[in-house]
């Protein structure tokens, strides 16, 4: 059993509705039903990834590869905490199963309503999924999107006084004492000159 997902200025392509969806390891065909079942929209989410190739060398740029949407969001995305608040961010863009860099990710719905519900129509890309917060909303059903993505904290961090370490303060103590003893040294060497000048003065006077 196909599913067929269209995009509006991209080639129409099908999905095997017994291929095993990677991250729940269900058919594809079962998530749909289970979902059609308790009268909800089923979301699919399709990845392209180009220049990436199999281990065997066979080329398959421009092959789409498809994922259970709310599964995929929750690898892809992630909630950011910071100063000015909460943020939704790309966390790792890269396909879960080849790990190349996504070049388009689509996102696509099948109606429960639909005369035909296994055709599925187009829904959005990651951007929407970034701005949108009904958008989200849609693809997590009853689930808050922003407590199923995990979390990241990110704040500005203060610069720290490093401490000095014992040896620093060692090295210091040394330089100080050396400088005071140099000057020292200085200071009697001027003075003793101080009087000697002073003697020879005081010898020529009483000539």
């Amino acid at each position: 059993m196909a599913l067929i997902l269209e995009k509006e200025g991209t080639r129409r392509c099908a999905l095997e509705g017994g291929q095993t969806e990677i991250f729940t390891q269900k058919r594809f065909i079962d998530l749909i039903s289970e979902a059609h079942s308790q009268s909800q929209d089923y979301y699919l989410a399709r990845v392209r990834c180009v220049g990436m190739r199999k281990d065997k060398g066979v080329n398959v740029s421009g092959i789409y590869f498809c994922y259970d949407a709310r599964q995929l969001c929750k690898y892809v995305f992630e909630m950011v905490i910071g100063p000015k608040g909460r943020k939704i961010q790309i966390k790792n863009f890269k396909d879960p199963i080849y790990k190349r860099t996504i070049t388009e990710l689509s996102f696509f719905r099948l109606c429960y309503d639909s005369e035909t519900p296994l055709k599925a129509e187009y829904m959005g890309s990651y951007r929407d999924f970034l701005d949108s917060n009904c958008f989200r909303t849609k693809i997590f059903h009853k689930e808050d999107p922003l407590d199923a993505l995990s979390v990241s904290f990110k704040f500005n961090k203060k610069k720290k006084m490093h401490a000095i370490s014992r040896k620093k303060m060692f090295s210091i103590f040394m330089t100080l004492v050396l400088i005071l003893c140099v000057v020292s040294i200085l200071v009697v060497i001027v003075e003793k000159g101080q009087f000697k000048l002073i003697d020879d003065l005081h010898f020529q006077n009483k000539k």
